[in-house]
């Protein structure tokens, strides 16, 4: 009989990858895949730990993984290029959506050329975007989130990137967003004691009616975008003070809304 206790956090991983399991799912990806990725992350998380210098045996030891594996998946850990299109197009709508210099006297985003002191490419290289800005406008465009105008001019379409259902840049959107909040929430986890904890906080209600629900979700949603672009202009204004430095921090923030209506069985 083992008498060490399970780890709690052994039980809950059930229910903390149903929702990765939905989409696996609905998106054909079997566990053959699945278990690729979680061997890739799992080398990934080894390394940060015992740093990037660290053995295969040692990795091997940490993750229960052959060290053939392990050899074959080391690997520098870059980006996607999906992911990087998505984050840049992204930035530039940031930008356009809230940049004085790229709006009327009413708030209105203006229409812009291609290039000059006030155009898209502008805006794009401002973003610091690790993307050609031509790559990046053929993205806005193929995602509907600017029209190409007679004039030879663009013009948003939107103030916040939702790519296309089903899409790669909803899959990188959907990357994106998961990640940055997993991430939060697994250095909470592991902080040890009278360490800083990052903001991670939820309100949770049950016992609604559908109004109710109905009217939470707009209301929440309106108050959160109007939060999320008042923190966007203000990174966007540090970003630009810091132009000129070599600095490599990094900041995300997001929310989300989560209705759950009465089912016909009540559950």
């Amino acid at each position: 009989m083992n008498d060490i206790p399970e780890d709690p956090f052994a039980t809950t991983l059930a229910d903390l990858l149903e929702p990765l399991a939905q989409a696996m799912v609905a998106r054909g990806v079997t566990v053959q895949a699945a278990t690729e990725a979680l061997k890739q992350a799992l080398v990934n998380a080894a390394m940060h730990v015992e740093g990037s210098d660290t053995t295969d045996s040692r990795i091997s030891l940490r993750t229960g993984l052959h060290r053939k594996d392990v050899k074959r998946l080391r690997q520098d850990g870059e980006k996607a290029p999906s992911v990087r299109s998505a984050n840049a197009v992204a930035m530039t709508v940031s930008y356009w959506a809230t940049a004085p210099e790229y709006q009327d006297a009413d708030g209105t985003p203006l229409d812009l050329p291609r290039e000059g002191d006030v155009g898209i490419y502008d805006i794009i290289r401002r973003t610091r975007a690790d993307m050609a800005p031509g790559t990046v406008l053929a993205t806005m465009l193929d995602q509907e989130v600017v029209e190409a105008l007679d004039n030879n001019r663009f013009r948003l379409q939107t103030r916040a990137f939702l790519p296309d259902a089903g899409g790669e840049a909803l899959v990188a959107a959907y990357q994106a967003t998961l990640s940055a909040h997993l991430a939060a929430a697994t250095h909470n986890l592991l902080a040890p004691k009278g360490a800083t904890r990052h903001f991670d906080r939820v309100v949770r209600y049950s016992h609604l009616s559908p109004e109710a629900v109905d009217l939470l979700s707009a209301a929440a949603a309106e108050k959160a975008q109007i939060l999320l672009e008042e923190i966007n202009a203000l990174a966007r204004e540090l970003q630009e003070r810091d132009a000129g430095s070599d600095h490599t921090g990094r900041f995300a923030f997001g929310g989300y809304v989560l209705p759950t209506p009465d089912t016909e069985d009540g559950e």
